[in-house]
């Protein structure tokens, strides 16, 4: 298995050096790799290189410790404290050598042992406040709670954001007796912890505190070395019509706006094309990238661009997803949008699209601001006189259906002054994209609140600086944070800006001399060691120039222009930079436009000799342009990360593609994606010094619980539960869905067996979702073998829902008569469960959602003395809450299934207007039709625009015989929580009929976990027992196993036979983007609740009862990390590991005198 770093897409985690002399560079460099492989979670090979380092020299601690470090996480715990007692021997005066022997010690459930070494610690260094936490959780587990309190309060003292004391010092006040300050340190836990103000404690690598991390050796050596030799050699390109050969006037005042260039992939064979902004007659020019790695120039006029005037900037990205990149064009006066046609032309479809001129545009990039998929326009600008509202910028939302919405007040995204360049980027790795926009108010940064107005923020103080006109974002220190460069209307030229933690930037010193303005930025790495280094071009005293400035790897950056051999005149009006790798050696070339005349090409020769990879990305699910991913590289102790950022620089566009260097790296390399849709993705084993292509995994991230039932062979597959039970979604700008927190399910006495006296159930999460489950019970219904029952259920939008009973049939039977929307006999497909579903429907674009469609049904003769329903087997392919948003977008709501019937003249009358739908998976639901139909009717359509698939549909038209059947109730002997893995996912014929197979599991998936405290693993059964608000509480990849006991079932009557009820209440939240808190477990649901989110006057109960339970119960946290790998890899569920961390450290047991 490959496994990857816990604190990826939030960087590398941080390691502590020590200073040793020059000549032990042999042993820093295998222990440093080693290092770099922890922070991968790729602990075999870390310890490997620990060993090395141990082999070059048996008198240096830190490789044992380091040694020791990656032995407890792989639970090799003798070997561990041998390596870690050697470091001790040898460093003893480490506090970071007894911090890991406290955790070793505490691994092994030895509380005395573990208390001595955190003393040590604390003797060591008394500020350490994760030191003295641990010593309150021993003395905790002592139950010697005065001492405990102690530690959690200096804890607390030391670090006041240290949630996990905070919860201590809790549950330690709770058990003493003292209910009431408990309460008070829980809500500060749950403040910290949901406000993202301090780490929390968690059994993962990486967040057992700063000294569980393994230590560096800080060697002589500089973090980057000396440059490899390269050379730019200057390729000439002919000028196309709208490229002035002469310094014009507006160019020569050096300070218009224009010379955008975008590259883009018109015959998508993975070699850009360029566009280049000009004026005139024909004012965007057309080069043809050339298999040799050149361009010549071609017409744009034979492509459909046909604008005229002045063009300033150019945007790239597929607006109606067709997997054909299109086309947005700035001029001076108006935006033009080009649709590509797929057959190398394009199409001004401005006017058919909607977008109108609401201001004077400068720049404009593709972004999909809302996470639904599709691509939205965003355009920078002045305000233009006589529009309804004059703004800056111009937001225009994709409707999905090729046609925009301007909205830019409902997100205050509006602006002031003069706004130019504008980026995307998560600049607060919130999974939520943000701008950045430069212009003559300086820098605004917009946080993406997920909906309504994004939060606007200065990057620097207004006035401290000269206008902004370039952006671009890049990790120049790889902590996992966009930075951000930028350029400026006057000197310095260029800032460069560090992201702190996404709430700050701080400004990083540039070695630039003699520069009075800048204008286009690009990142790039020039000699593919792996670090990313600056292209920018300047003005200086002499002119135009280019710098490229070097990044050291320590902070700090050098000007290597010379030694490149770029320190030649530009044209006196050179604009944009970018840079991508024009003729497919490996390295990053350099493209640069200018007012004045044709772009220039600057080959890289010699860059190569590192190595690098070419990543081109295809969205599946999100846009096509992937814009918005997020990437990783791993290449043996390398990280790095990047994002698609649409438009870069000044008023351009580099290719989506991303080129990234390996350094002396030649082995394939691992590839780490986040779409924008929240989607992650692994890609392994792509080449090293090569071209891959990645498309989006197509991968379900929401389901429900899912049950199995012991058959007296295996677990088998039952079907989803509690789907209605979500909470959060939203359904339009006004509201949220209504959960129904509970519901019955149908198993076949065939499907369940006993086992060693017991009925075995297992429901488990198979992806990612949290889940609240209050209580699980099992009813055994015993009826005559030659009827059925079934649980009155179905899914309905709002209450009130179906109330519980059991629908008993002996007479059920077919319709006379079934047709589809189009008029085709479907009574045979009806007839029987095969999987046979009708299809006469076509998908929309949004996840769930199908053209409106019917189902006729002729009832034959029935009577109104008896009741009346029909039994409806099927299942829905759900909709989101994200694709909720993107139909209202398109003025399209869900249309629940409603019931008409035909009346004596012909006509259609509504008799049910709401008749529900199946909660998920194949199941079977009831429409009660009693005292809705007229007398006379036989016809009725069923008319819903969502996909629903029905494969039997059967009409009951009986009365209950008096003692047709018995109900009895099964005790729950005993309930365990614990990680199960994921059990292999089969995908039917039909899209969306799942099944699974227990027998088969992987321990990793393509998923992630919601941020907060679950229940411990064990024993949860007191939980089940009663609908309370003691949820279990469980994520991906978890399940229970629950265990009813038959002994006390009576005997079956003769001829009589048992299926089985099962019940569960309890709420669902997912990841979705239009979930209302998808990340975290907080705020936890309640029964009392008048809706989710509900409001600042209702919370969670906290009598004592509550607070106990969440203190003693929910004790086990997660931060939302990474998975080790995002990859499903089956195994026999046998052979699967017991927990789904690299984890050291085993989880503390409840006490079972608190509850």
């Amino acid at each position: 298995m490959v496994i990857l770093a816990a604190g990826s897409f939030l960087g590398a985690l941080p390691a502590r050096s020590a200073d040793v002399a020059p000549n032990l560079k042999e042993v820093a460099r295998p222990n440093n790799l080693g290092v770099a492989y922890m922070n991968q979670q790729r602990g075999e090979d870390a310890l490997a290189q620990f060993k090395l380092a141990i082999a070059a020299d048996k008198s240096l601690a830190i490789p044992h410790l380091n040694a020791g470090i990656v032995l407890l996480i792989l639970q090799r715990l003798s070997d561990s404290k041998q390596e870690l007692d050697q470091a001790a021997k040898l460093d003893p005066q480490n506090p970071r050598v007894w911090y890991n022997l406290g955790l070793l010690e505490r691994a092994q459930s030895n509380c005395e042992g573990s208390i001595h070494a955190f003393e040590e610690v604390v003797k060591l260094d008394p500020s350490s406040a994760d030191a003295h936490y641990f010593l309150g959780s021993c003395y905790l587990e002592k139950q010697q709670f005065a001492k405990a309190a102690d530690e959690y309060r200096e804890a607390i003292r030391l670090n006041p954001m240290h949630p996990s004391a905070e919860f201590g010092l809790a549950r330690a006040l709770q058990r003493s007796g003292n209910p009431t300050e408990a309460r008070v340190h829980l809500a500060r836990f749950e403040h910290i912890t949901h406000q993202k103000l301090g780490p929390v404690m968690a059994p993962t690598y990486g967040d057992q505190g700063a000294y569980s991390l393994a230590e560096e050796i800080k060697s002589a050596s500089p973090p980057v070395g000396p440059m490899i030799p390269i050379t730019f050699a200057s390729v000439s390109l002919p000028p196309f019509a709208g490229a002035a050969t002469t310094p014009s006037s507006a160019a020569a005042s050096n300070s218009s706006l224009g010379g955008g260039m975008c590259m883009i992939d018109l015959e998508e064979h993975g070699k850009p094309d360029l566009l280049v902004m000009g004026e005139g007659e024909s004012a965007i020019g057309y080069y043809h990238s050339q298999q040799n790695g050149g361009f010549e120039l071609g017409s744009a006029k034979k492509l459909g661009l046909t604008a005229s005037g002045h063009a300033i900037a150019c945007a790239v990205g597929d607006f109606d997803n067709d997997t054909h990149p299109d086309l947005a064009i700035a001029m001076s006066d108006r935006v033009i949008l080009y649709r590509n046609m797929g057959d190398g032309t394009f199409s001004d479809v401005t006017a058919k699209s909607g977008i109108t001129q609401w201001n004077t545009p400068a720049g404009l990039t593709f972004i999909d601001f809302d996470h639904d998929g599709d691509v939205d326009l965003f355009i920078t600008g002045s305000p233009r006189e006589g529009t309804p509202s004059p703004t800056s910028n111009v937001l225009w939302r994709n409707n999905g259906n090729q046609t925009f919405t301007e909205w830019t007040t409902p997100t205050a995204l509006n602006g002031k002054g003069h706004t130019v360049s504008a980026i995307l980027s998560d600049l607060n790795n919130d999974r939520a994209v943000d701008f950045a926009v430069a212009g003559d108010q300086g820098v605004s940064l917009y946080f993406n609140p997920r909906e309504g107005n994004f939060l606007e923020q200065p990057l620097y103080p207004q006035g401290d600086l000269p206008p902004a006109l370039g952006l671009t974002v890049l990790d120049f220190n790889k902590d996992g944070w966009m930075d951000i460069a930028v350029t400026h209307d006057g000197s310095p030229g260029i800032t460069l800006w560090k992201n702190i933690d996404g709430k700050r930037f701080e400004r990083v010193p540039l070695p630039l001399a003699d520069v009075q303005r800048g204008w286009g930025v690009s990142p790039i790495d020039v000699d593919n060691d792996g670090w990313i280094d600056l292209a920018v071009i300047v003005e200086t005293s002499s002119g135009s120039a280019l710098r490229v400035l070097r990044n050291k790897g320590n902070g700090s950056f050098e000007d290597v222009t010379a030694a490149l051999g770029l320190n030649k005149p530009l044209p006196t009006s050179a604009r944009s930079v970018e840079a991508l790798d024009v003729d497919g050696d490996g390295d990053a070339d350099l493209l640069i436009s200018s007012l004045d005349g044709p772009p220039a090409l600057l080959r890289n020769d010699g860059g190569n000799r590192n190595h690098s990879v070419l990543i081109h990305l295809e969205g599946n699910a999100d846009n096509k342009t992937a814009l918005g991913t997020k990437l990783e590289v791993f290449a043996g102790g390398l990280w790095q990360k990047w994002e698609v950022p649409g438009a870069s620089g000044f008023l351009s566009q580099g290719p989506t593609s991303i080129l990234a260097g390996l350094g002396d790296w030649d082995q394939p390399v691992i590839v780490r994606l986040l779409w924008p849709t929240g989607v992650p993705q692994d890609e392994l084993n792509v080449a090293a010094k090569g071209v891959d292509s990645i498309k989006e995994l197509d991968r379900r991230g929401s389901s429900c619980p899912v049950v199995f039932a012991w058959n007296g062979d295996r677990y088998e597959f039952i079907t989803d539960t509690i789907g209605a039970a979500v909470i959060g979604h939203w359904v339009s700008p006004y509201s949220r869905n209504i959960p129904d927190p509970d519901e019955w399910i149908k198993i076949d006495g065939s499907q369940l067996q006993s086992k060693n006296g017991y009925l075995s159930l297992r429901m488990g999460e198979p992806m990612e979702e949290v889940n609240f489950v209050d209580q699980a019970r099992l009813v055994a219904v015993d009826h005559p073998a030659n009827s059925k029952v079934f649980p009155n259920e179905r899914f309905k939008n709002d209450p009130p829902f179906a109330e519980r009973k059991t629908i008993f049939t002996a007479e059920s039977h077919p319709a006379a008569g079934a047709w589809d929307s189009n008029g085709n006999d479907v009574l045979a497909t009806l007839t029987k469960l095969d999987h046979q579903y009708v299809r006469d429907f076509t998908n929309l674009p949004y996840a769930g959602f199908a053209n409106p469609h019917q189902l006729t049904l002729d009832l034959g003769p029935w009577s109104a003395d008896k009741p009346l329903r029909l039994l409806m087997h099927g299942f829905i392919e759900y909709f989101s809450a994200t694709s909720l948003y993107s139909a209202w977008q398109a003025g399209i709501g869900p249309i629940s299934p409603y019931v008409e019937a035909q009346m004596p003249d012909g006509s259609w009358k509504r008799i049910i207007e709401d008749m529900g739908f199946p909660a998920g998976l194949p199941r079977t639901i009831v429409t009660d039709l009693t005292g809705h139909l007229p007398a006379g009717a036989t016809r009725i359509r069923i008319t819903t625009n969502l996909q629903i698939y029905w494969d039997q549909v059967l009409i009951s038209n009986e009365s209950e015989p008096v003692g047709s059947m018995r109900e009895t109730e099964i005790p729950l002997a005993s309930a365990s929580l614990g990680f199960r893995g994921y059990p292999r996912q089969i995908d039917g014929a039909t899209p969306g009929d799942l099944t699974y197979h227990y027998d088969e599991a992987s321990a990793t998936g393509p998923f992630v976990r919601q941020r907060g405290p679950y229940t411990h693993y064990g024993d949860v059964t007191p939980l089940l027992t009663a609908i309370d608000d003691r949820f279990v509480i469980f994520g991906s990849g978890e399940d229970m196993d629950l265990e009813f006991d038959s002994a006390s079932l009576p005997a079956l009557p003769a001829g009589w036979t048992r299926d089985y009820f099962f019940y569960a209440n309890g709420y669902v939240k997912d990841m979705d983007y239009y979930e209302a808190m998808p990340f975290t477990v907080a705020a936890m649901p309640f029964h009392a609740m008048s809706g989710y989110p509900y409001s600042a006057k209702e919370h969670f109960p906290d009598d004592e009862q509550s607070v106990g339970y969440r203190l003693d119960w929910n004790d086990r946290f997660e931060t939302g990390a990474n998975s080790p790998s995002y990859r499903f890899e089956y195994l026999p569920r046998h052979e699967l590991p017991l927990t789904p961390h690299w984890s050291p450290v085993r989880e503390e047991p409840a006490r079972s005198g608190s509850r």
